[in-house]
């Protein structure tokens, strides 16, 4: 006859049975959190002198960025020509347009005056001369442009230059 399992444990035979032991999981320790505030130790700390230094760069770019844009936006700045109503009149450069009102342009510029009086008596050179009713004037037949008198008056540093203009024909100058 066959023996049968029945009843009987399935345990091994050997009482020796090494039983696997489980490691205790720990939780992960999260470092303590304090109201100090720690010191960075990557960056040295700035010395006032170099937090004044930096504040004054600082504000002397941003004077210049915006010293630039203005001067950029200027119609006049960096060109050699003042344009408006169908003419053009020759300037130098680096001057800086204030107003134009029809009858005046006036510009402000830095630069010595003896350079500018030699800049336009060599304009006024290039373009025909006249004389009459008592007055004079220059004239560019290109744009049909009187120039009646260029003023440069000295400032201690900034110079005002007014040029008074007007367009008119030729034919209808001396009537």
């Amino acid at each position: 006859m066959a023996k049968s399992n029945k009843g009987k444990s399935t345990k091994p035979k050997n009482k020796k049975v090494e039983e696997k032991k489980v490691e205790e999981v720990k939780p992960v320790e999260k470092p303590e959190t304090s109201t100090k505030k720690r010191k960075r130790t990557n960056k040295p700390k700035m010395s006032k002198k170099r937090k004044a230094l930096y504040t004054v760069e600082t504000i002397a770019i941003a004077i210049i960025a915006i010293i630039m844009v203005i001067l950029l936006l200027n119609k006049t700045f960096f060109r050699e020509e003042y344009e408006s109503n169908g003419f053009k009149i020759k300037i130098p450069i680096l001057y800086f347009f204030v107003k134009d009102d029809g009858n005046e342009i006036e510009f402000k510029t830095l630069r010595k005056s003896e350079y500018d009086i030699a800049f336009f008596d060599d304009y006024k050179a290039s373009l025909d001369k006249y004389d009459c009713n008592g007055g004079n004037f220059y004239y560019d037949r290109k744009y049909k442009l009187a120039i009646y008198d260029i003023d440069i008056k000295k400032d201690f540093a900034i110079k005002t230059v007014k040029i008074k203009y007007e367009i008119m024909d030729i034919k209808d100058a001396c009537n």
